[in-house]
């Protein structure tokens, strides 16, 4: 009897890495082995560097959350905690989130000079569309647990139903590795790297030409901690079995996620370019050029030892993506010095005067009691309730001993540290709202306010330094992608369009040089309709220029606002300004509109007045 074979029977042969459980088998080229093997040696460079600033990161989380004892105490002692970190961050970073941070782009170029107020437009609408404040406050909180806050300004072409969008993202420093020559992301730095666990499906999805090869690489521990990346770890070569170092076995087959190093750096490779001419004699002659093949630098994505990606980098400014906040600056390194690495010892000492007091309370609220074992009493009814009778033996003896007493000095020494954790954390009382003991005028509490700002001062003026980093690298972004009409949604400005159409494009001129042109078509609204309809005029920019960012954060503090509001405003009371200059020094926002609505009405009240005496009622403008 011939042997029955199923219709797909024939086609469906089990294979490695298509119906088995095992991956496929992942066999890299020459040029591949070489890409990964630099991203390895690249990787093991900086992840040695940063160790001797991330080795204690997560205690400093943990001293932000409230973990703050790390040994193990008894159930009956104390383990308090009153978090002066906690207080201490959030009393600050609200502060500097307290005024809305905005690009304000200056024209290097005189006549790029209204091409530049669309440019603020343009990052206007994609920072309130996109909620970068919340992006903003969570690189602020790291740049405080870990003295460094990254992000990366890139690009998303299927955003906006693939209309493409500029993004603006925190990363998180725990995956961060830059090149230890780095003093900024892109000052003597000459490789960047960003190492995150993600799901294994989702590299899959990303990927799906190498998806046959991605495997996990990763293990989940029950700590869960962000520093697992960086544990040693010894893969059995025979089955999924992953030892680390200090532990028992895991099987890493249990955990689908897998270390996608992506990588930017600046590459030396150099490659030879075959160029052909016609020679005197009219013999073709052949030239090898060298040139570098990757001149605005190189990226590469490595996931569980395949290599995801090799080219050149995307973006044709030739920075890296990334920017950097630093909470306090320390000299010649990347890495900034945390809030709480200064604040951890007095806030332990804290805790523990405050837990010993109370263990004091504790044990002396409820003293022992002395009793003679002839005396004739069931120990067990000796309780501390009130009114209680006790029965002994006559000549025997029964008694409480009188609790020991808080010395004075402990409450003292934590009302004593309390004010060393203000005192280096630089937050005064007066600076949270406390109006401070026999000062009354309001005068002088606006400068003792001022004066305890100089620490927030300080965070601002590195929060500048950020925001012109990440400035520049937005602009970039909007004349390389924005090349296709984007609808621009204008809110803070009431004398401009509401909305406008926007792109940019390279032109090529006829003598090879290239224009770098933007268009620009407004929208109107029917007045009786109330609908917007497109102009039919387009208004064409020719840039000549570059764009500097200019980004106000010091000035827009909660005391500095009140400061300049009120020199301002007695300044036109004493008659030196005018109205202009007095909305443009109070910083009042649609100040244009405001001030025709004053000149409309005082010209009114001087044509009342002329009506009222007689005169004609022409007045001039």
């Amino acid at each position: 009897m011939a042997e029955v074979i199923p219709v797909l029977g024939e086609h469906q042969a089990l294979g490695q890495g298509m119906n088995s459980t095992e991956p496929a088998e992942y066999t890299p080229s020459e040029a591949e082995r070489k890409a990964i093997a630099l991203v390895n040696k690249l990787f093991a460079k900086a992840k040695s560097y940063r160790q001797q600033y991330d080795q204690h990161w997560m205690d400093y989380y943990r001293m932000f959350r409230g973990k703050q004892w790390k040994e193990q105490r008894p159930s009956y002692r104390h383990s308090e905690v009153i978090n002066k970190i906690f207080q201490t961050i959030q009393s600050v970073v609200p502060v500097m989130t307290d005024a809305r941070q905005r690009f304000e782009y200056l024209a290097q170029d005189p006549s790029d000079m209204e091409f530049a107020k669309i440019l603020d437009e343009v990052a206007e609408s994609d920072w309130q569309r996109q909620n970068w404040t919340f992006k903003l406050a969570e690189i602020i909180f790291d740049g405080h647990f870990y003295g460094t806050g990254l992000s990366e300004c890139g690009y998303d072409g299927k955003a906006r139903y693939n209309q493409g969008q500029i993004t603006l993202d925190s990363l998180d420093p725990f995956y961060f590795f830059p090149d230890p020559d780095a003093r900024d992301c892109n000052e003597r730095a000459s490789f960047m790297i960003y190492a995150e666990p993600i799901e294994v499906s989702k590299l899959k999805r990303e990927y799906p030409e190498k998806a046959p090869f991605i495997k996990a690489d990763l293990i989940d521990l029950v700590q869960g901690s962000k520093t697992d990346v960086d544990v040693v770890r010894f893969r059995s070569p025979v089955d999924t079995k992953t030892i680390i170092e200090g532990t028992s076995v895991y099987d890493a087959s249990v955990r689908d996620q897998a270390l996608k190093m992506t990588v930017y750096l600046k590459s030396e490779e150099v490659e030879e370019e075959e160029k052909r001419s016609v020679g005197p004699d009219g013999q073709e002659v052949v030239e090898y050029e060298k040139r570098l093949k990757y001149p605005n630098g190189r990226k590469i994505c490595v996931a569980g030892g395949v290599l995801l990606h090799d080219g050149p980098n995307p973006f044709d400014d030739g920075l890296f993506p990334y920017a950097r906040l630093v909470n306090y600056i320390d000299p010649r390194t990347f890495w900034g010095i945390s809030e709480i690495e200064q604040l951890q010892s007095p806030q332990k000492i804290y805790n523990k005067l405050i837990s010993f007091a109370l263990d004091v309370l504790t044990l002396m609220g409820n003293p022992i009691w002395i009793c003679d074992d002839t005396a004739g009493i069931d120990t067990d009814n000796l309780v501390n309730r009130p009114g209680l009778v006790v029965e002994k033996t006559p000549g025997t003896e029964v008694r409480r001993e009188e609790g020991v007493q808080l010395q004075p000095y402990v409450l003292q020494l934590a009302e004593t540290m309390r004010n060393s954790v203000d005192e280096i954390a630089g937050s005064q009382e007066v600076s949270r709202g406390v109006r401070p003991e026999g000062i009354t005028a309001a005068s002088a509490i606006a400068s003792l306010q001022e004066a305890a700002q100089t620490r927030i001062r300080q965070k601002s003026r590195n929060l500048d330094a950020f925001l012109q980093s990440v400035g520049q690298l937005y602009k970039n972004r909007v004349f390389q992608f924005y090349t296709t009409p984007q609808i621009i949604r204008v809110t803070n400005d009431q004398a401009a369009s509401k909305y406008f159409k926007f792109h940019v494009q390279n032109e090529q001129q006829p003598d090879g040089s290239t224009v770098r042109k933007a268009y620009v078509r407004d929208y109107v609204q029917n007045p009786e309709t109330g609908h917007y309809s497109e102009t039919l005029e387009t208004r064409e920019f020719i840039l000549r220029g570059d764009f500097d960012v200019k980004v106000s954060t010091g000035s827009s503090l909660p005391f500095a606002k009140d400061v300049k509001f009120n020199r301002a405003r007695q300044m036109y009371l004493d008659g030196v300004f005018d109205e202009e200059e007095y909305l443009k020094a109070a910083d009042i926002p649609n100040w244009q509109p405001i001030l025709e609505r004053v000149m409309q009405k005082k010209q009114a009240e001087a044509q009342a007045q002329m009506a009222a005496k007689g005169a004609p009622q022409a007045v001039p403008a």
